[in-house]
């Protein structure tokens, strides 16, 4: 069986421990090195949805490409994935992965709390801290700070999230309350892409409160707000990438492997 051909274009740190890992599957050329002496069965794009505001580096890459070859990205934006479709590439978002969304919520959660670390000055043992959502992210996040001997509180909207919280051990109320309870924490991580701390809801927190930020942009928090308050609040983004390239990289080779034994490439 012939060897696949990968061709990987951009990224970050992370990109470049998952080539290396791509190298156990077949062999592995970067973009930006240049031509490729064969066309690529696998075209790898960044975890960063496009190629760019006008997608200029598409050609290119296309042309270095086998007919019918798989393109595979993270946030892959429509016009990108409408310009290799349309020219008879297949497409996978590999961040759509039900499996990488769930390892990768590793990572955030021991960057959030390497946060907690090195931004507040008592120790996380001790602290109390409140989750604002229950989604695969928060709940890897409460037992981590649990584990490290925090008190944790969940906020959810959804009753069913509140009972897999108290089914956990953890205290949870509804976050309609979130104005009232918010003086009660020492650090809050919000893993909800919605303003919930809010200018009315900060100004309720304790001065020495540690917001963390972990949704999406443009995130939870009313950052200007947080500033104008004395509240340090870290919109933290791309966690994986920043705190465990190599995990991080590792992680993305393994999606697009589970791709290609799916599609028996």
């Amino acid at each position: 069986m012939n060897k696949r051909v990968f061709l990987c274009a951009g990224g970050d740190l992370r990109f470049l421990y998952m080539c290396t890992e791509l190298e156990k599957l077949g062999e592995v050329y970067r973009a930006e090195n240049g031509s490729i002496p064969c066309s690529a069965d696998v075209l790898v794009l960044p975890m960063t949805g496009s190629l760019g505001a006008d997608e200029t580096g598409a050609p290119q890459l296309a042309a270095q490409v086998k007919a019918g070859g798989l393109v595979v990205g993270g946030r892959m934006s429509d016009k990108l994935i409408k310009f290799f479709s349309d020219r008879g590439f297949v497409c996978e978002d590999y961040f759509t992965r039900e499996s990488l969304v769930l390892k990768n919520c590793i990572p955030t959660a021991e960057g959030a709390l390497q946060i907690a670390l090195n931004e507040t000055t008592e120790t996380v043992f001790g602290s109390h801290v409140l989750l604002l959502g229950f989604g695969r992210t928060a709940k890897c996040c409460a037992r981590l700070f649990r584990a490290a001997g925090a008190e944790c509180t969940v906020a959810a909207r959804r009753p069913e999230a509140l009972a897999e919280a108290w089914c956990e051990g953890y205290d949870g109320f509804d976050i309609k309350d979130l104005k009232a309870r918010a003086g009660s924490f020492d650090i809050i991580i919000n893993t909800v892409p919605a303003m919930l701390l809010t200018e009315a809801v900060l100004e309720c927190c304790g001065k020495n409160v540690l917001v963390i930020d972990l949704a999406s942009k443009p995130g939870g928090t009313d950052f200007a707000a947080a500033k104008k308050l004395g509240i340090k609040a870290v919109h933290a983004l791309a966690l994986p990438a920043k705190t465990a390239p190599a995990a991080a990289g590792r992680l993305i080779a393994e999606t697009i492997e589970e791709i290609l034994n799916e599609r028996g490439n």
